[in-house]
């Protein structure tokens, strides 16, 4: 088992002393497929998994609901581009600029670079030191509305 450096822990003393993770967590996953209606299919079956196809220009998506919303990770489907795409993780990142510097200086390589998904966020996908691929997500803050002003009542 790996040991965990102390910065990545802490006491949770109301809890009976268990370790608790402070890190970042899995906010999303992806499966590629050469089929996607049957991997689709083996999914809902196996795990009752939920379908959507996504409505995203040029691009064949379908997004997968794993249980109640808020309790549960979603995740996404599309076509395979190739032998070697597998699953991989997303972990939800504060800030993608600076979580890509720390993930390559800490010994990981691109795979493929910071990207945009419109409306959304940017993803970053990566390789770890032994080759494991591992993407990273942050998601678009909503955009702030302006304060609307108070209506004065009128006497």
């Amino acid at each position: 088992m790996a040991r965990l450096r102390p910065s990545a822990l802490r006491l949770n003393r109301e809890r009976g002393n268990e370790l608790l993770m402070v890190t970042k967590t899995i906010v999303h996953f992806e499966i590629p497929a050469n089929e996607v209606e049957r991997l689709s299919g083996f999914y809902m079956t196996v795990f009752g998994w939920k379908f959507e196809k996504a409505k995203m220009p040029g691009f064949d998506y379908w997004l997968i609901s794993t249980g109640p919303r808020g309790k549960s990770v979603g995740g996404g489907m599309y076509k395979k581009t190739g032998p070697n795409d597998g699953a991989r993780n997303f972990i939800g990142v504060e800030e993608i600029d600076s979580a890509i510097e720390t993930f390559k200086k800490a010994g990981g390589t691109e795979v493929v670079g910071k990207q945009e998904v419109p409306g959304q966020g940017w993803s970053f996908i990566g390789a770890d030191p032994e080759g494991n691929v591992i993407a990273l997500w942050e998601q678009m803050k909503p955009a702030r509305r302006a304060g609307r002003r108070r209506k004065s009542k009128r006497r």
